[in-house]
């Protein structure tokens, strides 16, 4: 893998997906002794612009996220369309649905990870449209999902 694709500290959160994002960030907060976090949600369609398998969709979720500095552990709770989220809790119930990567080119980590096999599950916008979201499943070989995040201010010059 080009290094030079992904930043230095490029892995950025841990995500649980839960039946209920509050219940279960109240229990990580007890076990961590943080505050619980405000509740955050995914981008509205018209911002998020979601595909998920090839098709557009309106995908929806509420999420808990403590910061830990060089890591982020998040509690994601899905709405009840379908979603590379609701895919994971329906399958397996809760537990880790992926680790998320920085990267400053997504074009070319996607080329990567769907050359190897991987398939795009679902992709977005969020930030305002300053960012982008990934996730390949990659459960068949590491027994999680991957994200790739892309943030515009840190994205390579394109061509």
């Amino acid at each position: 893998m080009d290094r030079r694709l992904l930043d230095e500290d490029a892995v950025m959160q841990i995500c649980f997906v839960t039946h209920d994002a509050l219940k279960s960030a109240q229990w990580f907060a007890d076990l961590t002794g943080k505050t619980v976090p405000a509740e955050g949600r995914a981008a509205e369609p018209e911002e998020a612009q979601a595909i998920y398998r090839g098709d557009p969709a309106e995908v929806g979720c509420k999420i808990r996220m403590f910061s830990f500095g060089n890591i982020d552990v998040e509690f994601l709770e899905p709405g009840p369309e379908k979603s590379a989220w609701r895919d994971l809790l329906e399958e397996k119930g809760p537990g880790c649905h992926h680790i998320a990567f920085r990267t400053r080119n997504l074009t070319q980590r996607n080329a990567y990870l769907t050359g190897k096999g991987h398939a795009l599950l679902q992709r977005g916008e969020f930030d305002g449209g300053h960012g982008r979201y990934a996730y390949y499943d990659t459960v068949q070989d590491l027994g999680v999902m991957i994200e790739l995040l892309e943030f515009d201010k840190d994205r390579e010059p394109q061509p």
